[in-house]
């Protein structure tokens, strides 16, 4: 009868460390971006926009803020999230992997990149990129 209990507290508290993993605000120096992020809710508020909320952003030297809009899949270290400029002209599909509790690496997927600016032009972004918190 103990194990009847037991096996939805555990299924729970599983779960719940799943969502914790990708939760917090990370940086890439080099790049100079950063990524907010909270797989486990809708709950952070979109940056220059009133009164929406998303499950994350990717900001600093890119064309636009990157806004995390689905979470399409998620379970141990690794999640797929499909995202979205802010003007609206581009989405990509981007897998993150937590490395470790203080790393997350972002792959993008595809042949669509985000940009960075550099100058005075726009240059593509390295497919891989790792982000610490």
């Amino acid at each position: 009868m103990k194990r009847l209990f037991i096996i939805p507290f555990l299924l729970m508290a599983a779960a719940y460390s799943s969502a914790q993993q990708f939760c917090g605000h990370y940086t890439n120096q080099e790049l100079k971006i950063s990524l907010e992020i909270n797989l486990s809710a809708d709950s952070i508020a979109v940056p220059g926009i009133p009164d929406e909320w998303c499950y994350g952003y990717l900001r600093g030297n890119l064309n636009g803020t990157w806004i995390i809009l689905k979470v399409e899949s998620q379970k141990d270290r690794k999640a797929t999230v499909r995202t979205a400029c802010d003007n609206g002209s581009d989405s990509q599909t981007i897998e993150l992997v937590q490395t470790d509790d203080k790393t997350i690496t972002m792959r993008q997927v595809g042949d669509a990149n985000i940009k960075t600016i550099q100058g005075r032009k726009y240059v593509k972004l390295p497919k891989a990129i790792e982000f610490k918190k």
